[in-house]
């Protein structure tokens, strides 16, 4: 059975209204099949986040074009269309207690999607929904009647997978949803994602700055460099057969659990070419890509 192409970006851009009108993402091109993750990696201030804002529409897309299921979803601006949107698309954010509203018990968080789209007719059946969500992330059913403060980190996390997962969407954008977190809790988080993908059918962008963790996640990886996608292919063949100088530079700096090795290794240092004329996106190996001169 061919791969369905669920999303696709295609020449998005975009540039923040105050302060210099560089683009923050400068015409990024990808697509993610149905069923698998697509790492998007790069250093802070690559664009990465901006551009998974820009597809979830949390953010105005400057130029371009983003597809979800085939449908052009770029001008989506009417609240019914967006709500229609919004119970395919979700997020889940970076930081796990910036992100939850310290006010409200976890039973309402988890439920605001559920009461926005009257998935409930009645509180008990509301209550249903959120024990079953507790249920799938981890977490115990009296977590419903506590407040954000109340956990830790990785609990936090988990109850923002929920509230992610509530309407059922097909597609999460997880917004270095791990780097906030302790390194043994990362792996938690990363093993429920996964677990989570199998059991719900879902496809996942997953955004972060670890390139050792995209590659662990993902099936493929794009990698970006001041607001452009620089290499994108095969998790595996991009790790391992890195193109662009600048994806050299990253996996170079990713530390390694041998103290011998580590002092004696070289890393490589990565300046930003001058692109003259016409560059782009070139596929050098089957499905693998690197941006260079047209």
């Amino acid at each position: 059975m061919p791969d369905y192409k669920l999303m696709e970006a295609e020449g998005l851009t975009h540039v923040y209204p105050s302060g210099p009108k560089i683009p923050a993402v400068d015409g990024v091109s990808f697509f993610i099949n149905e069923g698998e993750t697509f790492g998007l990696v790069g250093e802070s201030g690559s664009g990465k986040t901006t551009a998974g804002r820009m597809i979830v529409k949390l953010l105005d897309i400057s130029a371009g074009v983003v597809k979800f299921d085939g449908a052009d979803i770029t001008g989506i601006r009417g609240r019914e269309e967006l709500l229609r949107f919004r119970r395919q698309v979700q997020m889940i954010f970076q930081d796990p207690y910036a992100s939850l509203d310290p006010r409200k018990k976890v039973r309402d968080i988890i439920a605001e999607g559920i009461d926005i789209h009257r998935l409930a007719p009645t509180a008990a059946e509301r209550e249903t929904l959120v024990q079953e969500l507790l249920d799938s992330v981890g977490l115990h059913p009296s977590a419903a009647s506590r407040y954000p403060h109340e956990f830790s980190g990785g609990q936090r996390q988990r109850i923002g997978i929920a509230r992610a997962l509530a309407l059922k969407p097909r597609f999460l954008v997880c917004d270095e949803p791990i780097s906030a977190l302790d390194l043994s809790i990362q792996a938690q988080i990363v093993n429920l994602l996964q677990k989570l993908q199998e059991e719900k059918k879902l496809t996942y962008l997953f955004i972060a700055h670890d390139l050792s963790m995209v590659r662990y996640i993902s099936n493929r990886i794009g990698v970006m460099c001041r607001g452009r996608l620089v290499e994108m292919g095969p998790a595996e063949e991009v790790y391992r057969h890195p193109l662009h100088p600048y994806t050299q530079s990253l996996i170079s700096a990713i530390p390694l659990p041998d103290p011998i090795i580590e002092r004696n290794r070289k890393r490589i240092p990565y300046r930003m070419e001058e692109e003259r004329g016409v560059w782009g996106l070139k596929e050098l190996n089957p499905g693998h890509f690197v941006r260079m001169p047209l």
